[in-house]
């Protein structure tokens, strides 16, 4: 039976009331190693998070199905479970903290989270900014901005309504922990590991030199931020039970499409020549944003910050170099096997750049 939030709500007082007790309240304040659950942790932002726990003296626990990368962390506790009822590994012990990075459908986000009510200290849940209801005026949007609805609120289709379905979830967290809970909204986030493959994409073709088809215009809006920065300031939240709502996005001010390719470029001593094509030419050319990744089409003439990071800054974010980003990656994308460095989640194909180069020249 799906729960309103008023029950939810209920419900939540009552296993806080039942199951909270001195032993957790007292590790919440605890400055030295904190007891951290993780809530995946096997796929890109986890090992990252749980890598940097671990060198600085915390103990993990990993819950998740048990399937991907299931030899990484011997030395972490490791409960096997499955999100869509499957929690009883998690019906017992106590954490300082739970880092919930694979919550998607708002159901099983408040399922673990009625569940872990009382014995963990803080609720840490990954959001997106695609939470928020975007518009050109809005901008930046920060933590009293508006966000997305989610229009049909029966449906649990990720693919459709990722956005809305993340500000729903969120809106559980904020619910049952309060001042306890720690939401973050990450941008488009890149760095080795990245099986999205959309920013390893942008890496490997410019390295790969020559003329290059490049959407919308240098000047248009952008924000990228490093896994590994991202996974950092999770910790630093964690360490320091930081509460509130943060957006993930960087590098910190104002950053654009020009500033990424360039930046890429600059780490690369192949010849590049970048053509900028604009959408309604892009759109007329049937590219899509899976062929330019990371790109939407009709975002040319947004020119101004677009998510307010200063609140993350003050609170520990750091940001590592565009360059070290995009040599790390690269030199990690080097080590897959050929079979896994083929692009088939992201990227356009050679034969069709060609082409719509060759189309843009003779543009009149």
């Amino acid at each position: 039976m799906k729960m309103n939030r008023r029950e939810l709500l209920g419900v939540a007082a009552v296993v806080g009331a039942s199951s909270m007790s001195s032993t957790v309240s007292a590790a919440v304040t605890r400055p030295t190693a904190k007891r951290i659950l993780v809530l995946g942790g096997s796929g890109f932002i986890g090992p990252h998070f749980v890598r940097a726990a671990q060198a600085r003296g915390h103990h993990v626990t990993l819950f998740n199905r048990g399937r991907t990368n299931k030899d990484l962390f011997p030395a972490a506790e490791k409960l096997v479970g499955d999100r869509n009822n499957g929690l009883e590994s998690i019906t017992k012990g106590e954490w300082d903290v739970v880092l919930d990075n694979s919550g998607y459908v708002p159901r099983h986000v408040m399922d673990s989270a009625v569940l872990l009510k009382g014995r963990v200290g803080r609720y840490i849940f990954t959001s997106s900014v695609a939470a928020y209801d975007v518009a050109p005026d809005r901008l930046p949007m920060g933590a009293t901005s508006k966000l997305s609805t989610l229009a049909d609120p029966t449906s649990e289709n990720v693919g459709k309504y990722y956005g809305p379905l993340k500000a729903v979830a969120e809106g559980y967290v904020s619910d049952i922990y309060g001042d306890r809970s720690t939401i973050v909204r990450p941008t488009y986030v890149a760095g080795p590991g990245d099986g999205t493959q959309r920013f390893t994409w942008w890496v490997d073709r410019i390295h790969r030199g020559g003329e290059i088809l490049a959407p919308g215009t240098p000047e248009t809006s952008y924000s990228l931020i490093d896994v590994r920065d991202l996974a950092e300031f999770y910790l630093t939240l964690a360490e320091n039970d930081t509460p509130g709502i943060f957006n993930a996005s960087g590098p910190n001010g104002l950053f654009n499409w020009g500033g990424l390719l360039h930046g890429i470029r600059a780490t690369t001593t192949a010849e590049v020549r970048f053509r900028w094509a604009d959408s309604q030419f892009l759109l007329s050319q049937n590219v899509n944003g899976s062929e330019m990744p990371m790109w939407n089409a009709g975002s040319d003439g947004i020119h101004a910050q677009l998510w307010e990071n200063q609140t993350s800054v003050d609170a520990g974010l750091r940001y590592r170099s565009l360059a070290t980003t995009a040599i790390d990656t690269l030199a990690w994308y080097r080590t897959l096997t050929p079979g896994q460095q083929k692009f088939t989640r992201a990227g356009i194909a050679s034969r069709k750049e060609k082409n719509v180069l060759a189309a843009f020249s003779q543009r009149g």
